[in-house]
């Protein structure tokens, strides 16, 4: 037992900001992930409230329980399976770690207790919500405080075992292959696009009423075993059931523990194959060719890109929406547009001017895309132990710099460009309008990605185990997450004020010339004081 407890107490100071007990100095990387929970737990305690509000009129105030319980199990499977092999599986300390008289089992529970505790976190901001509004609009016994407590600290563990136990499937069949990286992917992407399959088997395409709302939580208590415990034990607490519930996800547990450590010195020995140094380290061909080392700076960023599947499936869920969003309007807007006008009395606008406003429309399709995409803001920190050596080599720090930009925008723009362009063709937009928002598809990101990269430069980070903990928990992701979201807000009343006020084109014009006067200033920022930053940076 106290083995399990040092090796907590140092998986949590190496992972996790708000247990670092060795930067106590560095009070705003673990304050700011803690605004940002607040932020989004408050408003989810705002719609909540609503919600149960509402259902209670039809007496189904219950269903925002099991709505959220499943909501919150969806989530946390959907970004534990990818991040459950890096977390298990690939962190760098594994090689002293397992030198040491360690169990197997010892080692395998305590990377899942931190798992655990990196999902708590969506418990606290989508279930706790939930519970605070069920209790304000019912009144409850002091048991369902007990049942609410004992739900908070056990919802995560049925999910966290589903994406443990995909997670080593992934890792299984991933390190058979040359291309780890590649596979473990796409497996990824598979076991994401099952997930998304067996949420519409639920038909959420219910009308609300009395009897759609119930017959919807009985699809939900059908499919998800806590869920309809929840609901059980709030309405009518019964003690046999409760025990069991404890019982069975304490089974769970076990039997994952067990699982893992079954095959884990296999696949970790499998996933070894190539090593970190090898995968990351900087290749540069110098040659008498004008921008060869940028060429090959990108070419190394692109690599790293794709050989780094929690930062690809990080990154790509802002761009996934994006063309989700040009699919549903390419197909569904004309219907889209009938239905809004004959259902509508005195709509004040005509089917003609809502076409007019899909160019802006795409426009802030794009903004969104790109501004929740920040690829740079992990590059720096994701060179790890390689940094010293990249800033060794015979190429500037400004070079580097632009070469993670450049790598990023190759990374979007392309995506975005093909949706604008889908939109251009299938909606016929004006050659100007067409123009004006494919340069807003070049000047967005740049901003993005430049804001990411100076951000990245002021709070690099270059002790974590493993590229989850970067790309999850480092204080540069939860800022520029931030700033991402609080830029999305921003620029779609921007864009609907300047396009109502100034016309089409004027309100574009305003919109792409906004953009290009805030990356011009991050450009010569960068320029001025970027090397300077870079070079004070070491491991």
């Amino acid at each position: 037992m106290n083995k399990l407890f040092s090796l907590l107490k140092a998986m949590m100071s190496e992972g996790i900001q708000l247990f670092n007990y060795r930067a106590q100095g560095e009070r705003f990387k673990r304050v700011m992930p803690v605004l940002l929970a607040i932020f989004i737990g408050i408003m989810m305690l705002l719609s909540t409230t609503a919600l149960a509000a509402e259902l209670k009129e039809d007496g189904a105030e219950f269903v925002v329980l099991s709505l959220y319980t499943l909501a919150t199990a969806i989530i946390i499977v959907t970004e534990g399976v990818y991040k459950s092999g890096d977390l298990l599986f690939k962190p760098r300390d594994n090689d002293n770690l397992l030198a040491m008289p360690i169990k197997k089992s010892t080692i395998v529970l305590a990377r899942m207790i931190k798992f655990y505790v990196f999902e708590m976190l969506y418990c606290l901001i989508f279930l706790l919500p939930a519970i605070i509004a069920y209790i304000i609009n019912v009144d409850v016994g002091i048991e369902f405080y007990l049942v609410a407590i004992t739900m908070l600290i056990l919802v995560p563990v049925v999910p966290i075992a589903i994406s443990c136990i995909v997670g080593l499937i992934i890792s299984t069949v991933s390190a058979r292959f040359q291309r780890k990286a590649f596979w473990q992917i796409v497996l990824s992407l598979i076991a994401l696009f099952v997930t998304v399959l067996l949420i519409v088997q639920l038909n959420m395409t219910s009308d609300y009423d009395g009897q759609s709302i119930i017959a919807f939580n009985d699809r939900i208590t059908n499919y998800y075993y806590p869920a309809s415990t929840f609901v059980n034990l709030a309405t009518h607490f019964n003690l046999g059931e409760y025990l069991l519930f404890i019982g069975i996800n304490l089974a769970v547990l076990g039997i994952t523990v067990f699982l893992i450590s079954r095959f884990y010195f296999q696949i970790i020995t499998n996933l070894s194959t190539v090593s970190r140094d090898e995968r990351y380290g900087v290749k540069l061909k110098f040659s008498s060719v004008k921008h060869s080392q940028i060429f090959a700076m990108v070419k190394k960023e692109i690599n790293k890109y794709f050989n780094t599947p929690v930062l690809l499936m990080n990154t790509t869920l802002g761009l996934t929406l994006f063309l989700v969003a040009i699919g549903a309007l390419c197909f569904k807007f004309d219907d889209f547009v009938i239905s809004l006008i004959s259902s509508t009395e005195d709509f004040p606008l005509t089917a003609d001017d809502l076409y007019s406003y899909l160019p802006s429309m795409t426009f802030i399709l794009v903004a969104f895309a790109s501004l929740m995409t920040f690829i740079t803001a992990t590059m720096i920190s994701l060179e790890g132990k390689a940094f010293n050596s990249l800033k060794s080599m015979p190429i500037s720090g400004r070079k580097v710099i632009m070469s993670k930009v450049l790598a990023a925008m190759l990374l979007i723009v392309p995506i975005t460009a093909l949706g604008s362009i889908v939109m251009s063709v299938r909606f016929r937009f004006s050659a100007v309008d067409s123009i004006l928002v494919l340069f807003g598809v070049i000047v967005i990101p740049l901003v993005t990605e430049l804001i990411g990269i100076m951000i990245n430069l002021k709070y690099a980070r270059f002790d974590a185990n493993n590229d989850a903990v970067i790309v999850r928990q480092s204080a540069s992701v939860m800022i520029t997450t931030f700033l991402g979201l609080a830029m999305v807000l921003t620029t779609i009343p921007l864009t609907f004020l300047a396009v109502v006020f100034s016309g089409q084109t004027v309100g574009l014009v305003m919109m792409d010339a906004f953009f290009m006067i805030i990356s011009m200033y991050l450009y010569f920022a960068i320029v001025m004081r970027g090397e300077e930053n870079y070079m004070k940076l070491s491991v």
